[in-house]
């Protein structure tokens, strides 16, 4: 005879099933409710910054900043870091809003908004309780500036991934000005956050009153940073074809200015040192070594690739120039290297044109990826320009202003140049 209470059983276990799912529809009713406050919330502090007026990141107000390193000063820098990041993330929020409905509901689009909300969120809490000591300062870097360099290393491969699904929604033209301003921004972002971080390191330890160099910008030996980059790329290769590329790296660096009409005195001057910002140094050689290490490697080729470095004192500017000989770029193919996600990668061609180059904090052992090497190098040298105008106490009349570029030069069948030059202040 079977027991009143073994015939409830399941009707017992329905019974409790059916109250797991209803706490589970009352859960995500509750974080739907809290997601959805915490937008309300935000809404009217995004309207408000979005409409600030920033000034324009220079070099000089990074030497500056370093020159007048002090302890009160670096108070005054955390507050004006978070005021400056709160406006670039709002301007980044309002500019996802502009984007189609369907675009910004695609789910990697939309893990980015939700990033930049989520930074939003943090910045504003920041700014209620600014740092007022030394110590107050560095716990401000290591939670509130830490977590926003590392919520937003790994940005780009999401973004880049959305915009190649709904690239149907939108016109190439739109693709272009919206990642040419994001990423433009986002260098801008990270630069403030590193700055402050820099300088925050220097007072801590031993820093030089007056100082140019206590912030971001670094006086750097170019050699080594080729040297180490050229290293790190080998590495990747190693991994990927068991074959690594030989470089050579001379310069025709010479006493005396450039620009001047006399002859220069032709004995080589070995100071081949330049200031400025290491990080964005190293990101823009590593995507140049990919693509000329991938094309020696696949097309065979035993000869090294030849950097030449030159360094003008007066105006202040670096000149790199990249030579392979990785049998040139498809005419083609180089009307467009400056193009978001263009990569042949996957065609297995074998040619100088294919983009070995992928966003930041993704790992060193990939050689090829969304297409973003280029342009976002472009973006990075060309992240002053708008700033630098002559000043008539320390430049000729007769010289315009140098402005940092990426240029690429090629010869079918034979191999490519790029230059690269950045400036000084």
């Amino acid at each position: 005879m079977i027991s009143k209470f073994t015939r409830a059983a399941p009707v017992f276990r329905r019974f409790t099933r059916n109250i797991s799912i209803c706490q589970d529809e009352i859960s995500q009713q509750e974080r739907f409710l809290e997601e959805y406050k915490i937008r309300s919330i935000l809404e009217r502090p995004i309207i408000q910054y979005s409409t600030k007026p920033l000034p324009k990141f220079s070099l000089k107000q990074l030497y500056t900043q370093s020159e007048k390193l002090n302890s009160n000063t670096i108070l005054k820098n955390a507050y004006d870091t978070v005021e400056h990041l709160l406006i670039y993330n709002a301007r980044r929020l309002r500019e996802f809003r502009k984007l189609p409905y369907l675009v910004v509901l695609n789910p990697s689009i939309s893990e980015s908004y939700d990033t930049y909300l989520q930074t939003m969120s943090s910045l504003l809490r920041a700014s209620l309780y600014p740092p007022h000591t030394l110590q107050e300062n560095t716990e401000f870097v290591e939670k509130v500036l830490g977590e926003f360099i590392d919520v937003h290393a790994d940005t780009l491969p999401s973004l880049s991934r959305g915009f190649n699904e709904v690239h149907k929604l939108l016109t190439p033209q739109q693709i272009k000005t919206f990642l040419d301003d994001h990423l433009r921004e986002r260098i801008s972002m990270r630069l403030i956050a590193h700055q402050h971080l820099e300088l925050t390191k220097s007072i801590n330890g031993k820093y030089t009153p007056g100082g140019k160099y206590n912030g971001v910008i670094k006086m750097l030996n170019i050699p080594d940073l080729i040297k180490k980059n050229v290293d790190i790329v080998n590495d990747i290769t190693m991994l990927k074809y068991d074959q690594q590329v030989q470089v050579q790296i001379d310069s025709n660096l010479y006493q005396g200015n450039y620009w001047s009409k006399s002859e220069p005195i032709l004995e080589p001057n070995q100071d081949l040192t330049f200031p400025y910002i290491a990080y964005h140094l190293d990101y823009i050689l590593m995507e140049l070594f990919k693509n000329s290490f991938r094309a020696h490697i696949e097309n065979k080729v035993a000869q090294p690739v030849q950097v030449t470095i030159s360094i003008s004192r007066n105006p202040l500017f670096l000149e790199l120039r990249i030579r392979d000989r990785g049998k040139g770029i498809p005419t083609k193919a180089y009307q467009r290297i400056f193009d978001y996600s263009f990569t042949t990668y996957e065609s297995g061609e074998g040619e100088a044109n294919k983009t070995l180059n992928v966003p930041p904090g993704l790992g060193a052992n990939t050689v090829a990826g969304m297409g973003y090497g280029l342009p976002l190098s472009k973006q990075y040298i060309e992240i002053f320009n708008e700033t630098l105008v002559p000043n008539d106490d320390d430049w000729e009349v007769d010289i315009p202003p140098t402005k940092g570029s990426l240029t690429v030069q090629t010869y079918n069948g034979w191999g490519t140049d790029v230059y690269l030059k950045t400036v000084g202040y």
